[in-house]
């Protein structure tokens, strides 16, 4: 019996590092998306993503959406605030 408790506790010890390391690991990716992302500004990818929209559908939103867009090189990236604006604007 006392067999068995010392595998279970080694068993326990094991798991316990190795949410150890998974905590570490969802924290660094969440430092890593952070320092991709600006805080104001979405990349048009990550619109595409949230709205589940293919090129053409983002690019006639972006077009007459009344978002605010820049253009870096050829990336696009929209302004937050104007999506939430938009957003609010449609509350039907």
């Amino acid at each position: 019996m006392e067999e068995i408790l010392n595998e279970l506790k080694k068993i326990s010890a094991e798991l316990a590092e190795v949410k150890n390391q998974l905590v570490e690991v969802k924290k660094q990716l969440a430092e890593s998306e952070n320092a991709r992302h600006f805080d104001k500004w979405i990349p048009r990818k990550n619109l595409m993503e949230f709205f589940d929209y293919g090129d053409t559908q983002i690019a006639a939103m972006l077009k007459k959406g009344g978002l605010v867009v820049s253009e870096v090189g050829i990336r696009k990236f929209i302004k937050k605030e104007s999506v939430l604006e938009l957003l609010e604007k449609n509350i039907k």
